[in-house]
């Protein structure tokens, strides 16, 4: 019963309006009063069906302000002509996987 309550369109608009948190129900990406709070989801639904992700917040969670300086740092390098592309995207990789290995290590107290 919670669970239909939680994933009904009335309680998705609600938490919509209140936390951007985008909704289950695609309908729910055309209404106005939602679309009002959270503009960009006219384009969300369109971006998850081609598979597409607007920002790696979710994916990086609480390490998403190291995930956006290291990407920061890697365009910057290559704007300014202190990397090539090539390395900078190399380097960035390298040091995106780090990351996530320490976040695994410490999520699951396991080291490798």
């Amino acid at each position: 019963m919670l669970v239909n309550f939680l994933c009904s369109r009335d309680e998705q608009a609600r938490r919509c309006r209140r936390s951007a948190e985008p909704p289950t129900i695609p309908k729910l990406y055309k209404n106005s009063e939602v679309l009002a709070q959270n503009p960009y989801f006219s384009r969300a639904l369109q971006e998850y069906r081609e598979n597409k992700t607007s920002r790696p917040s979710r994916a990086a969670g609480k390490m998403y302000p190291d995930v956006s300086r290291a990407y920061f740092e890697a365009v910057h390098a290559v704007l300014t002509q202190k990397k090539s592309a090539a390395q900078a995207a190399s380097e960035l990789e390298k040091q995106l996987q780090a990351m996530l290995e320490t976040s695994a290590v410490k999520a699951n107290g396991v080291i490798h």
